[in-house]
Order: C-alpha cells, then structure tokens, then sequence
C-alpha cells in the first residue's frame, strides 16, 4: 500500500456510513492529490486490498466506509447500473460501426 492509499485510509476511517461521506475534492485538500489520484487510490484499496468503500453520486455525495448492509446493496446496485448502461451503449456503438463500416469489429467483447 502506497503512502497515498495509507493516507486515504487514513481519513476514511473517520467517514464510516453515508450520512457521513467525504468528497473527493476534500480528500484532495487533505492529501495535496489530485482529484485522479484519489480515485485511483480508492480504486487500488478496493480492488487490490478489498477495503468496502462506496460513493454516492447522490447527497451525500462523496467517498465512505460502508455501514450497513444496505449501504453495500445501494451501492453495488449503482456499479452494476453503470454496467449495464456502458455495455449497452458499447453494444449500440458496435451495431452503428457496422452498419456504417460493413465490419464487426471488436468480437473479443461478444460476451456481452
């Protein structure tokens, strides 16, 4: 775990549940990181160290500890929307460069 990631850790302690979410922005005030940074760094502590932190794109928005069971629900539930919605637009996309090149391209992503 890298200094930045530790840090991150750190002050998310202290944001347990949504009610008491963090925004990135404020997360970047503390560490001096930029926004990307941040996320890469909650990204890396979520899919390297399996640490269950959530955001919400709704109030409160921001980064936290989830506390509950149906804090991880909501938010797994938001993830798996976004997934549907990017593989329905790659889908689209797919058909129209079709349509328009003659060509189906990307077959290694027919999993979908």
């Amino acid at each position: 775990m890298d200094h930045l990631e530790k840090r991150i850790l750190e002050i998310l302690k202290t944001h347990q549940g949504k009610q008491n979410a963090i925004t990135a922005r404020d997360l970047s005030s503390l560490t001096l990181a930029s926004s990307r940074m941040i996320r890469k760094a909650i990204a890396s502590l979520v899919n390297t160290y399996h640490v269950p932190i959530a955001s919400s794109v709704h109030f409160p928005y921001g980064f936290y500890f989830i506390g509950s069971e149906d804090e991880a629900r909501e938010c797994l539930a938001q993830y798996y929307s976004r997934v549907r919605e990017v593989s329905k637009r790659a889908q689209s996309l797919k058909e129209a460069v079709k349509d328009k090149f003659g060509e189906d391209i990307q077959k290694e992503f027919d999993y979908v």
